[in-house]
């Protein structure tokens, strides 16, 4: 049997190989990274609606950082001070965008015509809130393509 290193034709299709081996683990990381990205957002969104809403007191943090050690030993990120920096990087980049879209005062509807029909407030709230909701998610999927 030829030896197959000497082969070109072998040598050619292990180099493309490589690259195409190459290529995948990188995506991968990018793949693995996005994910983090979101489940970061996701918990700044949790741990900012639970301080709001649940009033567990000023540990919290420190004890979720406690419990989540506990649970994934294996993984870092949930110390006490990363867990404020995932908090601040959802907050931060939450409000962006948020006064982008501005929504005329029911004032302002009164100085259209009388035979104009014009959105009720609540409409044009809810709008708002969908155009709010529909900015986090593009502000969020393009946070993901950051390597």
């Amino acid at each position: 049997m030829t030896d197959i290193m000497k082969l070109s034709e072998y040598r050619d299709w292990l180099r493309d190989l490589k690259r195409q081996i190459k290529t995948e683990q990188i995506k991968a990381a990018v793949a693995v990274n996005s994910r983090l990205i979101m489940l970061y957002w996701d918990l700044g969104r949790q741990i900012t609606e639970k301080q709001e809403k649940a009033r567990w007191g000023r540990r919290f943090i420190e004890q979720l950082s406690k419990d989540l050690r506990e649970e994934f030993p294996e993984m870092t990120g949930f110390s006490r001070t990363n867990l404020f920096r995932i908090k601040k990087f959802y907050q931060f980049y939450s409000s962006v965008g948020q006064f982008d879209a501005i929504v005329p005062q029911a004032v302002g509807q009164i100085q259209a015509p009388a035979d104009a029909i014009v959105e009720q407030p609540v409409t044009q709230l809810q709008a708002f809130a969908s155009q709010q909701d529909t900015i986090w998610q593009q502000l969020v999927s393009k946070l993901t393509l950051v390597p």
